[in-house]
C-alpha cells in the first residue's frame, strides 16, 4: 500500500515521521509550510488544494488531525468504495487511529490497525462486521483479489452476516486448484463449502460463492469472481469501446462465465494505440498484453491454429485472437475458439490459478 500521512502541526508532523516508520510500504509525508516539525516532509500550503492534487495518488491516507476536517476535504472526492483510498484519521496525541472511510475494500480498518500499533494509538473500527466478529465478503475479496458481484448485494448479505442468519460462504468445486481458495480462505478464518452444496438451499439464508461461472441462484447472495479469463481480441481499426465490451461479455457468457473474470486482454502489438481498445481495457481495469508477428506465429504453428488469408494480408500473421488468448494465459487449449462479430473476433484462455502466480 502506497500510504500519505498528512499533518496540519508541529506536533502532528513529528508524530507523521514516528509512524511513518512502522508502516509497510512506501510511506510520504505532507506537512503544512511553517509547520514541519524538523522533518523531511514535503510543504503545502493549502489542505484542500494538496487533499485535491494527490487523493487518486495514493491507496491510504493518514491524516493527523480533526476528524470533522478530513470530512469536509475528502468529501468533494468520494467516488465509491470499489474505488476510494482508505481513510484513517489520527489525533495529534496519538490516541486514536480512526477508520473512516473504505474501511474493508480500500483496507482502512488494516490501515487503522498498523497505524495505532506503529503510534501506539487505540484502533477504532465501527464497520457492522468487524464490531460483531463476524467475516465480511468484501474484506475476503479485498485480501484474495476477487471482484464483487453484483456490487449493490453486498450490503444485503452483510445485514445477513450481522443479523446473525445462516450466511454460508461456498466454492466452485470445478475452480482450478479450488484449494488454494480453501486455504486461503481458511487464514482469514472464513471456512468454504463445496459448490455441490448450493442445491441444498433450505440450508443456508444468504451465499457468498467463489466461482467464475454464471449459476442460477435462489437465496439472495453475492459472487466473488477470481481471475481465471484471458481474452484473446482482433479488431478492425475504429471499433469502439462499447461495442469491444459488447462482444468480451458475450463471449464469456458463451462459455457460462463472467466477465469479471477476466484477467487480462491480448492483442496483436498492431494494436497497442487502438482507441478503443485503451477505453476498454481501462474500464474493465485489467491489462493488454500486445504480441509482435513473429510471437503470434510461432502460437499459430504451434497449435496449428486455422488462418484468415485477408488478417494476415492486414498485419502479416492470420490469426491473432486465439494466438493472443493462448499467449497472454500461458496456455495450451482455448475455452472459447474465434468467435467472430461485427468488425471483432474473440477467443477465450483460461488464465493461471493464483497459487502459481
Amino acid at each position: 500500500m502506497k500510504t500519505a500521512i498528512i499533518s496540519v502541526t508541529d506536533n502532528g508532523a513529528r508524530l507523521a515521521a514516528r509512524t511513518a516508520a512502522g508502516l509497510a510500504g512506501p510511506v510520504d509525508l505532507y506537512a503544512k509550510v511553517g509547520r514541519e516539525g524538523e522533518t523531511d516532509a514535503h510543504i503545502y500550503e493549502n489542505l484542500r488544494d494538496l487533499i485535491a492534487a494527490i487523493y487518486a495518488k495514493y491507496n491510504g491516507l493518514v491524516f493527523i488531525m480533526a476528524a470533522g476536517i478530513v470530512v469536509r476535504i475528502i468529501a468533494p472526492h468520494i467516488r465509491d468504495k470499489r474505488f476510494d483510498p482508505a481513510v484513517v484519521v489520527m489525533d495529534e496525541a496519538g490516541g486514536h487511529a480512526i477508520s473512516l472511510l473504505s474501511g474493508h475494500i480500500g483496507g482502512a480498518n488494516d490501515l487503522a490497525r498498523a497505524v495505532a500499533a506503529a503510534a501506539g494509538a487505540t484502533p477504532v473500527i465501527t464497520t457492522a462486521t468487524d464490531v460483531a466478529n463476524k467475516p465480511s465478503p468484501d474484506v475476503l475479496a479485498a485480501r484474495m483479489r476477487l471482484e464483487i458481484e453484483p456490487f449493490n448485494q453486498l450490503k444485503n448479505v452483510n445485514a445477513a452476516i450481522v443479523a446473525g442468519q445462516k450466511v454460508v460462504f461456498f466454492v466452485d468445486h470445478s475452480l482450478p486448484q479450488h484449494e488454494y481458495y480453501i486455504d486461503r480462505a481458511a487464514e482469514e478464518g472464513v471456512m468454504l463449502v463445496t459448490s455441490a452444496d448450493l442445491v441444498h438451499a433450505d440450508r443456508y439464508d444468504a451465499a457468498v460463492v467463489i466461482s467464475d461461472k454464471e449459476l442460477y441462484m435462489v437465496k439472495p447472495h453475492i459472487f466473488l469472481r477470481p481471475a481465471t479469463l484471458v481474452v484473446g481480441i482482433g479488431c478492425r481499426r475504429g471499433v469502439t469501446s462499447a461495442a469491444l465490451f459488447t462482444a468480451v461479455a458475450d463471449a464469456c457468457r458463451k462459455i457460462g462465465r463472467s466477465v469479471k473474470s477476466v484477467a487480462a486482454i491480448g492483442t496483436s502489438v498492431v494494436k497497442e494505440d487502438e482507441i478503443g481498445l485503451l477505453a476498454m481495457v481501462d474500464q474493465m481495469n485489467v491489462p493488454l498484453a500486445t504480441y509482435n508477428n513473429e510471437e503470434l506465429q510461432k502460437c499459430i504453428d504451434a497449435h496449428r491454429l486455422g488462418t484468415v488469408e485477408f488478417v494476415e494480408d492486414k498485419i502479416g500473421v492470420g490469426n491473432v485472437c486465439e494466438a493472443a488468448a493462448l499467449l497472454a494465459a500461458g496456455a495450451d487449449t482455448l475455452l472459447l475458439a474465434k468467435t467472430v462479430y461485427d468488425n471483432i473476433t474473440v477467443a477465450i484462455a483460461e488464465a493461471k490459478s493464483p497459487s502459481s502466480d
